[in-house]
């Protein structure tokens, strides 16, 4: 029975990565920005709601993980760091900026999903998917729709920010470049086992998203040190990016998501909240500092910080700026989202529900 129910959870993984790749295919044929993520989310995400059954491969998760981590961290040479230092305050202030952005923006989801503020302010801050459903189930609050608003969060600005960038011709400016970076099988082999090693060593110790930043920081050493043992080439980025959408649309399971029908429309409507303050913030903060507006755009954008460093890579964006606006940015979050509402409830502006019991939840809740 054992080696039944393993050849049936392979063959729905299989299922998974076959539409993930053929939405892959179709949506570069029809010529879409980041098609070989956007494409997996999209039909992946279709076919489970619909019921084929589909299952979100962690393994492949982390495989694409580790293949594109490894290529955003060559993209720091000396000179993309020297930029990145610079830039080191306006980075600090602007992820804090986007933490407040989401807190105010609670305040209306509380109200027009009628939901409590707990559990609103935990919806709206931009954070992990399980990050912010387990703080928030500590402070009382709901964890499934935290779980939910926060993965349709991930998947509806990794599709609208890069089609919105494209649109307006914001692409290009990058002051980093791998042009000249060839590419050598023996290379990336070495660096994809150097990658793997760091990775495993980050998560024995529960180092979160060890999987992504391990071999970032990898690609890191070897790029500031012009190690040039390989470049990652497109082939394989576009794999990467297939095994995450895929894992990223299988998460839509139909009976999670009709349990929450109307709470959905009130979060989507959070979400353009959340997503034009955080892109007001990046166009202030690009006249300010001098940073392209297509950078400072998706830099302070509340995408996760896989898909949206991919977008800057694909639109040929300053990458290291954008990968140190979000890596900031995910850090201050979960270290200071809890602060954060403490201090808010302390002063009255964050009430206290009448039970602070969370209330249970009974949907399967989704992967990260």
């Amino acid at each position: 029975m054992h080696a039944s129910f393993n050849r049936a959870a392979l063959g729905r993984v299989a299922l998974g990565l076959a539409i993930g790749l053929a939405g892959g295919c179709l949506f570069a044929w029809i010529g879409t920005p980041l098609p070989w993520m956007i494409g997996p989310i999209v039909c992946c995400g279709l076919a489970t709601f619909l019921g084929l059954p589909l299952k979100a491969s962690s393994e492949g998760r982390i495989g694409g993980m580790l293949v594109l981590g490894l290529a955003l961290g060559l993209y720091f040479t000396p000179e993309a760091a020297v930029a990145v230092l610079a830039h080191l305050p306006v980075i600090i202030a602007a992820s804090g900026t986007t933490l407040v952005v989401g807190a105010a923006a609670s305040f209306l989801l509380a109200r027009t999903a009628r939901i409590d503020h707990v559990t609103a302010f935990f919806c709206s801050v931009p954070g992990g998917v399980a990050e912010m459903s387990m703080v928030g189930e500590r402070f009382g609050g709901r964890p499934m729709p935290i779980a939910v608003t926060q993965l349709l969060r991930v998947v509806s600005v990794t599709i609208l920010i890069p089609s919105t960038l494209t649109l307006l011709g914001a692409g290009g400016g990058s002051t980093s470049a791998l042009g000249t970076l060839p590419f050598s099988p023996g290379g990336l082999l070495i660096s994809l086992a150097l990658a793997f090693a760091f990775s495993a060593l980050l998560a024995r110790f529960r180092f979160r998203n060890a999987w992504l930043l391990g071999p970032m920081a990898v690609g890191c050493v070897l790029g500031l040190t012009e190690a040039n043992l390989s470049s990652v080439p497109p082939w394989l980025s576009a794999l990467g990016q297939v095994l995450m959408g895929a894992h990223i649309g299988a998460q839509f399971d139909r009976a999670l998501i009709t349990s929450m029908r109307r709470f959905i429309p009130a979060a989507l409507v959070n979400l353009a909240v959340l997503m034009g303050g955080c892109a007001t913030v990046g166009v202030l903060v690009a006249y300010a500092s001098g940073i392209s507006v297509g950078n400072m755009v998706l830099a302070t954008s509340p995408g996760g910080v896989t898909e949206m460093c991919i977008t800057a890579k694909v639109l040929h964006l300053d990458v290291p700026i954008v990968v140190a606006f979000h890596i900031v940015r995910i850090f201050l979050v979960i270290l200071s989202a809890p602060y954060l509402f403490r201090l808010l409830r302390a002063v009255g502006v964050m009430p206290t529900p009448p039970n602070h019991a969370p209330a249970r939840d009974t949907a399967r809740m989704p992967a990260e």
